[in-house]
C-alpha cells in the first residue's frame, strides 16, 4: 500500500499550529528556594551542634562530683565567694583562701593567683552551689568559644561554617583541658580574636581595649601588646596604646576597689613567694614555652640560670617577631587582596607570646587556635597547596598541634613541655609564609 505524501501546497494552506509557550524562569523563586535550603541546612547544623553540647554537659554533670575536686575551678569559685562576702582585702592571704576552699568544696588545693579584677568574672556563677556553678561556667565557655569561631569565620574565611570550626575546636586538647579545669583561657582566646579583628579593620583603639581586658593573664597579653606597639604605624600605635592604657587603668582602679591600695604590693609579694606554698601549682615540665623547654633540656640548672637563658631566648624571639611584621611591609591593616600581610605576622606574634610567657599551663595553649586557623586559611591559594619545604613543614606542624596524639602522649609522660618543640618550629617557619606568596 503506497503511503500518501502530502504536497507542499497542502502544508502551506494549513493554518500554523501554535506551540505551547514556556513559562519564564522566576529568578526570585529560585533564589528563595536556594535560601530556604540554606536555612534548613544551617538549622540542621545548629541543631546537631546543640545536641552535641547537651551531650557534653550531661556527661560532665554525671561525672562532675567525682572529678570536680581536682580542678582549678574551686580556686576561682572560692575567690569570688571571698569578694561576695566582702573579704577582697584578704584575697592574697593564702590561709584565708584555703578556709574558703575547705568551706565550699571540702578540700584544699592550689591558690587563686590572678589579678583581683578577674574574680568579678566568676561572680557571675559563684551565686550558685559549686557543682551548678561549674556547669554554668561550662555553658559560658561554650558561648565564648562559639563567639570566637563565629567571629573568625566571618572575618577571615567564608569557606568554613563557624559551627564546623566550633566542633573541630572541641577536639583540640587544650580547649578540653580548659573546660575540664574550669579555667579562663577560652575567654582570653575570645579577647585576642576581638583584638585581631578590630586591628585588622584599622580600629586600633578598640584593639587596645580588648588586649587590656586580657590582662588577667598579663604574661600573655603584655608580650602580644608589646610587639603590636612596636610594629604598627604612628597613628595606629598611638590609638592602640591609648585603648590599652585606658582599660588597664580602669582595671587597676577596680582592683583597688576590691583590695585597697595595698593590693599593688600584696599581689606581687604573693606571686614572689608562691613557690614556697604547698600545692603551688608551678610545674615547669608542664609548660610548653621557653622555660619548660629549658627545664626539659637542662633540668639540673638552677632557676636563676633558666630564667637568664629564657630571657635571652625571649629577646631573640622578639627580634624575629618584629622582623616578621617588617618583612610583610605592614604599616596598617591590609586590604582584602593581601590578608597575609597582616594575618601571618599576627599569628606569629600570638605564638611568640606563648613561648616567652614565664608561666604557662597546658590549657593556655587554647590560644593556638587563632594562629592555627590563620596559617591554615583556605582562602589563600598558596596555603591550600604549599609550594616550598617550609610550607609543607608548616602544614605538618599545624596538623601535629591541632590533633590529639601529641598532647595526650605528652600529658601521659608528665612532660607537656615537649609540645614547645613543634610550637617553636611553627614560630620559626611562620615568618616565611609571606615569602610563599611570591611563589605561584
Amino acid at each position: 500500500m503506497t503511503a500518501i505524501i502530502p504536497r507542499r501546497e497542502e502544508f502551506l494552506s494549513k493554518p500554523p499550529v501554535a506551540l505551547p509557550r514556556s513559562r519564564p524562569i522566576d529568578c526570585d523563586v529560585l533564589l528563595s528556594s536556594t535560601t530556604r535550603s540554606q536555612r534548613i541546612a544551617s538549622g540542621a547544623r545548629t541543631f546537631l551542634l546543640f545536641i552535641l553540647l547537651c551531650s557534653l554537659l550531661s556527661l560532665a554533670g554525671a561525672r562532675l562530683s567525682a572529678s570536680l575536686q581536682g580542678t582549678d575551678f574551686i580556686d576561682f569559685y572560692a575567690a569570688a565567694r571571698m569578694l561576695a562576702d566582702g573579704h577582697g582585702h584578704q584575697l592574697y592571704d593564702a590561709n584565708a583562701q584555703r578556709q574558703y576552699q575547705a568551706r565550699y568544696s571540702g578540700r584544699v588545693g592550689t591558690l587563686y593567683i590572678h589579678p583581683p579584677f578577674e574574680a568579678l568574672v566568676y561572680l557571675a556563677v559563684a551565686w550558685l552551689p559549686l557543682k551548678a556553678a561549674c556547669l554554668l561556667w561550662w555553658v559560658l565557655n561554650f558561648g565564648f568559644l562559639a563567639l570566637a569561631t563565629h567571629h573568625l569565620a566571618a572575618e577571615v574565611s567564608s569557606q568554613y561554617d563557624w559551627r564546623t570550626l566550633f566542633a573541630a575546636a572541641l577536639t583540640f586538647v587544650p580547649i578540653l583541658l580548659c573546660l575540664l579545669q574550669g579555667q579562663d583561657s577560652i575567654l582570653l582566646l575570645l579577647f585576642f580574636v576581638f583584638a585581631f579583628t578590630t586591628l585588622r579593620r584599622a580600629r586600633a583603639f578598640a584593639a587596645g581595649c580588648w588586649l587590656a581586658l586580657g590582662l588577667f593573664k598579663f604574661q600573655l597579653a603584655l608580650p602580644l601588646c608589646l610587639i603590636l606597639l612596636v610594629s604598627q604605624g604612628g597613628a595606629a600605635r598611638s590609638q592602640l596604646a591609648k585603648g590599652f592604657g585606658l582599660v588597664a587603668l580602669a582595671l587597676a582602679l577596680v582592683s583597688v576597689a576590691i583590695g585597697g591600695w595595698s593590693v599593688f604590693t600584696a599581689y606581687p609579694l604573693f606571686l614572689l613567694h608562691l613557690p614556697e606554698q604547698p600545692f603551688a601549682g608551678i610545674f615547669p615540665q608542664a609548660m610548653a614555652n621557653f622555660r619548660g623547654l629549658l627545664f626539659l633540656a637542662v633540668p639540673a640548672w638552677p632557676s636563676a640560670w633558666i630564667f637568664g637563658a629564657a630571657s635571652i631566648l625571649s629577646a631573640m624571639a622578639l627580634l624575629k617577631a618584629v622582623a616578621d611584621w617588617r618583612g610583610a611591609s605592614v604599616d596598617a591593616p591590609p586590604n582584602s587582596a593581601s590578608p597575609e600581610n597582616f594575618d601571618v605576622p599576627f599569628a606569629s606574634t600570638v605564638v611568640f607570646a606563648l613561648l616567652v610567657s614565664y608561666h604557662l599551663n597546658p590549657h593556655d595553649l587554647s590560644l593556638l587556635l587563632l594562629p592555627i586557623y590563620l596559617l591554615a586559611n583556605p582562602n589563600w591559594k598558596r596555603t591550600s597547596r604549599p609550594r616550598t619545604a617550609a610550607g609543607w613543614l608548616r602544614a605538618s606542624l599545624l596538623a601535629i598541634l591541632l590533633l590529639p596524639p601529641l598532647h595526650l602522649l605528652a600529658l601521659r609522660a608528665h612532660s607537656y613541655s615537649l609540645v614547645a618543640i613543634p610550637v617553636l618550629m611553627l614560630f620559626l617557619t611562620s615568618g616565611s609564609q609571606g615569602q610563599d606568596a611570591a611563589i605561584k
